[in-house]
């Protein structure tokens, strides 16, 4: 039986046997479920919360208490219906928050408490670091995402945000799926900092692996507004320190013909974010790759060369003066150092595609103009950090055992 013949038939079965594994032994069973902080556009002044149980609970209630005092927060709620289960996601945002301070959070439903403190950025901020994930998605178990936060978290404690760029489940409608990747996620130390999810293509199929509208996603990341009204949460973008990041979303093909006009939307927004931000860096995270590899492009007609998320938003990198491109999707890491009119040049964008820190794992083909550094094939599972200075921009690859793959640095006056 194929993995997702398995999936289609025994979901509601393997999450009633498995989802316990992944779920922290205190919070298992209980109504409140997969507590989580989300990026804001400003980290110093402003965080949203996020819980979710199954289906609606009346009483729910956010207490944030401050060294000036407690107040109490009802939040806002939004119910799914999908793969037989019904569930209801809770959303607070917290804004005007005082930058470098400690708060603590209680979240209470249903006669239960759980804690989630909340440490807002300093205003002065100009190191940070960040960890990157990719192709968090895993076939039957999500232990290996598991063991790869865990041990990413020990080795960079320090890291700001968790970002992943994309393919955060298999699946973008099985509640086992998100269930597993939600109870890996809130059962280490991300729960305690911001977290930066990116759309991927597998956020877009349904339960029959057809293409599909991303409901469930949406409905579990409050994300920062995007000034859209057809395609609020499709992507956004948001400052931490002296960098700005942009938050793109590459799922043109598999969305055209259920929501028409994202790319040409995405561009006229991305020119318009760009322009006015006045950070050091500006970093784009977006889950397909700049090249297509083997994978056939409907646009280009070919399965080689530039891919059609390449040939939608390069050039536009380029004008906008974008100092560094993040990828995944291919499951598999590649540096192609900096691209500069669809050619290896000795600056422009520097573009690099991480590798999968879930349990799929493919073997890729070189690509002997663009590939300077490549990881062995098939990927171990592996993670990026990302440290930031108003000078000195630093990305490196490590794999799940801590070996470094390559580093980067681009710099600046």
């Amino acid at each position: 039986m194929t993995r997702r013949t398995f999936i289609q038939l025994c979901t509601s079965v393997l999450l009633a046997l498995g989802l316990g594994r992944y779920i922290p032994a205190s919070a298992a069973g209980r109504t409140i479920r997969f507590p989580r902080q989300i990026i804001t556009q400003d980290s110093a002044t402003s965080r949203t919360v996020m819980w979710q149980a199954d289906g609606p609970v009346k009483d729910a209630v956010f207490r944030l208490t401050s060294p000036n005092g407690m107040k109490q927060i009802h939040p806002e709620s939004n119910t799914l219906v999908q793969d037989n289960d019904t569930t209801t996601c809770y959303t607070v945002r917290l804004t005007g928050l005082k930058s470098g301070t400690h708060y603590e959070g209680t979240i209470q439903m249903g006669g239960e408490e759980i804690p989630l403190p909340i440490n807002t950025a300093s205003s002065r901020t100009q190191t940070f670091q960040a960890l990157l994930v990719c192709d968090s998605q895993c076939g039957e178990t999500y232990e290996t995402f598991r063991q790869l936060l865990t041990r990413a978290f020990a080795r960079h404690p320090e890291a700001a945000f968790l970002a992943d760029i994309g393919d955060l489940t298999d699946n973008g409608q099985s509640s086992w799926h998100w269930n597993s990747f939600l109870s890996v996620l809130t059962d280490s130390p991300a729960r305690a900092i911001p977290f930066v999810p990116v759309m991927g293509n597998h956020e877009c199929y349904g339960l029959d692996w057809q293409f599909a509208l991303p409901r469930r996603y949406l409905a579990t990341f409050s994300l920062p507004d995007n000034g859209s009204r057809a395609f609020s949460g499709y992507y956004y973008s948001f400052d931490y320190g002296p960098a700005h990041f942009i938050v793109l979303n590459t799922q043109i093909a598999e969305l055209d013909k259920l929501k028409p006009g994202l790319l040409q939307e995405e561009l006229l927004w991305l020119r318009q974010d760009a322009a006015v931000s006045k950070k050091s860096w500006k970093i784009v995270l977006m889950h397909k790759d700049i090249l297509a590899y083997d994978e056939y492009q409907p646009g280009t007609g070919h399965t080689g060369g530039i891919s059609d998320v390449g040939h939608a938003f390069m050039q536009t990198f380029e004008q906008l003066g974008i100092d560094l491109v993040l990828t995944g999707h291919m499951h598999t890491y590649r540096n192609r150092g900096h691209i500069r009119a669809g050619k290896p040049a000795e600056d422009g964008p520097l573009y690099i595609m991480s590798g999968p820190s879930g349990n799929e794992q493919y073997t890729v083909p070189a690509d002997p103009l663009y590939d300077r550094k490549a990881i062995a094939q098939p990927t171990r599972e592996n993670y990026l950090l990302l440290e930031v200075t108003p000078h000195t921009l630093q990305i490196s690859d490590y794999t799940v055992d801590g070996t470094e793959i390559d580093r980067s640095t681009l710099t600046k006056e």
